[in-house]
This record gives C-alpha cells, structure tokens and sequence, in this order.
C-alpha cells in the first residue's frame, strides 16, 4: 500500500506545472516528501544563488566577515577561469572547495580556516560573533579585556591610554621562542597571552586589540626591521600618525619591568634607520607632540643638562631611565657613566647610537 501511495505522490508531482529554475528544485520536494513519509526531516544544506562574479565575492566576504566554516553556492553561468579559487587567496583565511559542475552551472561549498588573530580582531568588531572562538580563545579575549579596563581606569588621555598598554606589554611578555621553526602559536594573540611569549606579529596584534578596546584610532603596519620582515602599528593621536613598535621597545634578552621607549611615537624620519615600508599606502607621521621623550621633557641638548637629568632620577631614588639627545652628540657610554659614578652603584649599562642624535636607556646597579 505504501509503495502505492509513493508512486502516486511522484506522478502528482511530476505532472504538476513546477516555477522552478531547474529539476534541482523538484528533487528537494520529493525527497522532502519522502522524508515526511519515512518520519524524518530532509535537511538541504543553505545554499545561495550567484548569477555574477561579483556576487561571488560578496559571499564569500560576508561568510568570512561572519566567521562561517562554511558557505555552499549555486553559480549560474560558471566559468572554472572566472571563478578560480585563486584569487580568494588571503594571510587571515584559507579557503578550500569541493562540490560538482554541470554545463555552466556549479553547485560549491567552500571551507574556510581562519587566522586565529583575525578571529580576534573579527569578534572585536562584532562581539555576537563570540561563541565562534574556541575554549581558550575565549579564554584569552575574555582576560585581555578585562585587563583593558584594568590598566586605563585612571587613564585621563588618549596617550595615557596608550603607554598603559604599550607597558603593560612590555612588562608581561617576552619576544621569543628563538630559532627558524617559530610554531604558528607564537604569532598569535593566544600564544603570546597563555604562553607569556610571542614574535613580532603577535605583540603588533596584541597591542592593536588593547588599544581598539581602549577606543584608540590604530592600523597596522607591515614591512621590515634590519632587513626581516616586521610588523608594528600607527597610532592617530589629535589628527596626527606615530609609529609604534611594542616589539622593538621589548628587546631579547627579556628583562622584567625594563621599559623602553625607542619606539614610542616616532616619525617615519625616525624609523626609517631601521624599517622599511610601502610609504605611499600610509599616512605620514611627521608630528613629534606626542613622542614618549619629547611628551615627559626627557630631551637634553648640552652635557650640563645631561647631568642635571641624571642627577633629578637618581635623587627621586630611580635606577633606570631613559632620554634623547637632541643637537647634542654623545660619543661614548663612559661619558654618561662618569655622570653615575660615585653614587653607591657598582654596575651602570646603558644602550643607544653614539655619534649621533639618539635615545639611550640607562640601568644602575
């Protein structure tokens, strides 16, 4: 009896007049009905209809804007040249597809694995897309924003806000692990959080989500560092562009709660003697209001006030600090150190360019 019934329903159906754009649409009804018969639902995969090559870039964007594992597609008029998988080559996703073609028609799923940072950066944007990160990327959004908050509570400008996070960096991480086989781990925001240690690209994307959730007006920047490939990030304070380097200020070997500032805010003049980047695809950064040494008065221009500079820190009980010089030369460490000398310290180190305007960072032991 129930064979009967089946084979009516199908005659029904197929001399029915169907508004459909191909059999495709009759198949689903029947296996719909079917289904129903049988005592279970019939699930057709979500698809989307694509009459343009340009559609097909919206969708696969909007799947990648929503974090989607996957979108399956029904191209009209498909071309294997028009829509080589190919040009949906990107650094934040990897895209896969499988399904089948006949004639000009496609019907394709494609499959998507995201940069871990740019899932970060995505729920940022749209914290509805939350539940898409895995256990410890939860974990890990969830602590930083909360130490966010920490750090710049009493934080009354946008550039206090700023050095909070650039120190906060500095003083809880480290740039490492060594060597050429870097795991992917240590680029990424989780790594450098849970492990207390990234590369260049994870202290770049940290810093940029610190200062995003801040409300700080940031962009990354890529190029390269004495000839290796770098990443850092611009920072728009009162309508002008700085660089910062967080990494840069955070040399190897670490040195807990060792700030630094060689990095902080400078202009592209400045950080040019040591990076490279694609100028023309970036704003200028010619303002030197907000330069950490310039910003705290940390300028001297004479040996005089190179003096009365280390004898203010030292008197205020400081063992490490930091200043610029400014048409000023300072040609050897011993003409800072003999400036230290005599005050109860046996050990006095100090880093920068000799012969020429640069910053020094000195640490008394």
């Amino acid at each position: 009896m129930k064979k009967i019934i089946l084979i009516i329903i199908a005659i029904i159906i197929m001399s029915q007049t169907v508004v459909a754009d191909n059999m495709e649409d009759v198949i689903t009804a029947w296996k719909t009905i079917y289904s129903g018969i049988k005592g279970s639902a019939y699930k057709e995969q979500p698809s989307k209809r694509i009459d343009s090559k340009d559609e097909w870039l919206d969708a696969i964007k909007d799947a990648n804007l929503s974090l989607d594992d996957s979108i399956t597609l029904n191209i009209r008029n498909f071309d294997a040249d028009e829509y080589e998988l190919s040009q949906l080559r990107s650094y934040d996703v990897s895209t896969t597809a499988k399904g089948n073609v006949d004639g000009s028609r496609a019907r394709i799923t494609y499959s998507f694995e995201y940069n871990p940072n740019y899932k970060m950066l995505r729920v940022l944007a749209n914290e509805k897309l939350y539940s898409k990160l895995d256990i410890e990327e939860k974990q890990v959004y969830s602590s930083v924003k909360t130490a966010v908050a920490s750090i710049i509570k009493d934080c009354k400008t946008e550039y206090d806000r700023e050095l909070a996070i650039h120190n906060f960096i500095t003083d809880n991480y480290k740039y490492g692990p060594a060597g050429n086989n870097v795991p992917r781990r240590a680029h990424t925001i989780t790594g450098i959080v849970m492990d207390k240690e990234g590369i260049c690209e994870a202290y770049a994307n940290l810093f940029y989500l610190m200062c995003k959730m801040a409300g700080l007006d940031v962009q990354f920047v890529t190029g390269s560092a004495n000839g290796i490939g770098h990443m850092w990030v611009m920072i728009r304070l009162d309508g002008d562009y700085y660089h910062v380097d967080v990494t840069s200020d955070d040399p190897a070997p670490d040195v807990p709660y060792r700030e630094r500032y060689d990095y902080f805010n400078i202009t592209d003049e400045e950080i040019s003697r040591t990076h490279t980047w694609e100028r023309e695809n970036f704003p200028k950064c010619t303002a030197d209001k907000y330069n950490y040494h310039i910003y705290n008065g940390f300028v001297v221009s004479t040996e005089e006030e190179l003096e009365q500079f280390i004898n203010e820190n030292l008197n205020m009980g400081k063992t490490a600090f930091t200043f610029r010089t400014k048409n000023y030369i300072i040609n050897s460490a011993e003409e800072i150190k003999k400036l230290s000398t005599n005050r109860g310290f046996y050990s006095i180190a100090v880093t920068g360019e000799y012969g020429k305007e640069s910053t020094y960072n000195v640490t008394l032991k």
